[in-house]
């Protein structure tokens, strides 16, 4: 029996299909894993058009779906934004071969497993590694497997609604596998179908980056995040659970191993600065004595980030992180049930820029085009944006609600209206003079005479306003290229794909530009929550 796995999303950097597809070939040998990129990927040229990706062709459906029939059982893994891709991929493979048995993890059907059973045999509501060990021993069997946990499925009409297993504890978290890369796994290039996928696509997708989650769970429960299904599926999400450090730290040698190139290590987690400091002491000293790369945070949360635990990093290695700010309207926070306090953002940018020298400038999120902001939550987020310590540099998003979350629920209480979150979302932002404002403020701090006339002329984009598309594309490119250049002073391209990065490598100078050019942060010995003096 045969086994075919495929993650549908934006490159190869599915984190949570790559943990479960090791677990699953460690269990079932006879298992093909294939990544299937979008056509959604924000190449550099879409991203300056401010204009969103398109789609898979018919004839990417069609032989993707040649491969995926040619399994027993198949596997897909999706975000929300990627299920209508994914409605005509499992309409297509089963046209080609009925018998395959469909079954969709990942994101999507955890979130919205009333969707996702619409067009799968079965949808994984909840982690899928043990999950799925106990449905294939039932399947392979022969057996009634209907009744296995952590899935829903379709019989006919009927849907049959299973509870999840516990989630695992850091003993499981240990034993599992580490994540497939490059372990035979298979990649779809559009018109020409599979091949084994090669350090080309790596460097294509994620450049000179490894990308991992150590960490999971979230002990916040904001509406716009699909950690709210998580945590309404078991409130024991709102715990940390993370692996030991040393297998975090075994998975990255792993790595580098098969990727020499690579030069930054990237996690995912949705808050590294919450685990305990002695966990974290135990991460930094394996990090700094073995693996020696810059490291990176995406998942900051203000209300855990404390003196000591970014100096311990810093030290480590830590050259980059972002967080969470959302807006700086307190009133807009509390809608989105976000319980962080614009003091806690503006005590951990002061924290952050203590090691600015140290540091690529951080990056905060930023969610515009709410249309329930009002005015004076809008000049409340440029008040805040202006009144950072710099340098900074910011990820904006255009509001997207995730179907069956609470804030698509708030949405429609209201009466309004955001596009769905197939809709791209970090292009395609209204030109207004509010917009403009927020990009500008990456650039440059406006004179404070010149900020109070500007800031007072800036309204929500869903009000009637002047537009100006020619002032924001240049705002827009001024932008990008300042967030580049920060990056580019550290030698970093995590964000940026194409194997012309490679060769900055082959040749010795990003070595070269880490180890001699750049400052690095030492703990003080005697006292090591003191600053290291400039």
């Amino acid at each position: 029996m045969q086994i075919r796995l495929a993650s549908i999303e934006d490159g190869v950097d599915n984190l949570g299909f790559r943990k479960v597809s090791a677990f699953i070939k460690s269990i079932h040998p006879d298992t093909k894993v294939g990544y299937i990129p979008t056509g959604n990927r924000q190449g550099l040229a879409r991203v300056l058009a401010q204009k969103q990706g398109g789609d898979l062709s018919e004839e990417d459906i069609h032989i993707t779906s040649e491969f995926l029939a040619q399994g027993d059982i198949v596997g897909l893994s999706a975000m929300t934004q990627y299920s209508s891709t994914v409605y005509k991929v499992i309409k297509h493979t089963r046209r080609l071969n009925p018998r395959t048995y469909i079954v969709w993890g990942g994101i999507h059907p955890i979130v919205h497993p009333e969707d996702a059973i619409k067009h799968a045999d079965a949808a994984c509501t909840g982690e899928g590694e043990f999950a799925f060990k106990a449905f294939l021993e039932l399947f392979k069997g022969g057996k009634d497997y209907s009744a296995s946990p952590g899935f829903w499925f379709r019989e006919g009409s009927s849907i049959i609604k299973n509870t999840n297993l516990p989630l695992m504890q850091q003993k499981e978290m240990d034993e599992l596998p580490s994540p497939t890369y490059q372990d035979g796994e298979l990649i779809y290039h559009y018109g020409k179908g599979f091949s084994p996928i090669s350090s080309n696509d790596f460097l294509k997708f994620g450049s000179l980056c490894y990308s991992t989650v150590w960490s999971i769970g979230c002990p916040f429960k904001c509406t716009y995040c699909s950690n709210t299904k998580f945590i309404d599926n078991d409130d024991a999400y709102r715990k940390l659970r993370h692996s030991s450090p040393n297998v975090i730290i075994k998975e990255i040698k792993r790595a580098v191993s098969k990727h020499p190139y690579i030069s930054t290590i990237y996690f995912f987690d949705d808050s590294v600065l919450a685990l305990p400091l002695k966990v974290l002491e135990e991460f930094a000293k394996l990090y700094k004595a073995e693996v020696k790369i810059p490291f990176a945070l995406g998942g900051v949360i203000p209300n855990y980030c404390h003196e000591d635990k970014v100096a311990l990093l810093v030290d480590a290695g830590l050259n980059r992180l972002g967080m969470g700010i959302q807006s700086g309207s307190q009133d807009i926070l509390d809608f989105y049930k976000r319980p962080t306090k614009l003091h806690h953002i503006r005590k951990a940018a002061r924290i952050f820029n203590n090691y600015r020298k140290y540091m690529i400038p951080p990056s905060y999120d930023v969610i515009l085009e709410n249309p329930v902001e009002t005015v004076e939550d809008v000049r409340a987020t440029l008040d805040l944006l202006y009144e950072l310590p710099r340098p900074f540099t910011l990820n904006v998003f255009a509001l997207r609600a995730i179907p069956n979350t609470q804030l698509a629920r708030d949405i429609e209480a209201r009466g309004v209206a955001i596009p769905p979150i197939d809709k791209c979302y970090t292009v395609g932002f209204h030109p207004t003079l509010g917009n403009i404002l927020v990009f500008a403020l990456v650039i440059w701090k406006i004179p404070k005479w010149l900020f109070s006339i500007l800031r007072n002329k800036s309204y929500p984009a869903h009000h009637k306003q002047s537009r100006y598309p020619v002032s924001f594309r240049a705002i827009y490119i001024a932008y990008l290229v300042k967030r580049g250049f920060g990056h580019l002073r550290f030698m970093d391209f995590s964000i940026t794909g194409g194997r012309a990065t490679y060769f900055l490598w082959k040749f010795g100078i990003i070595g070269f530009w880490q180890r001699f050019i750049l400052k690095r942060y030492h703990l003080p010995k005697n006292n090591p929550e003191a600053l290291e003096s400039a």
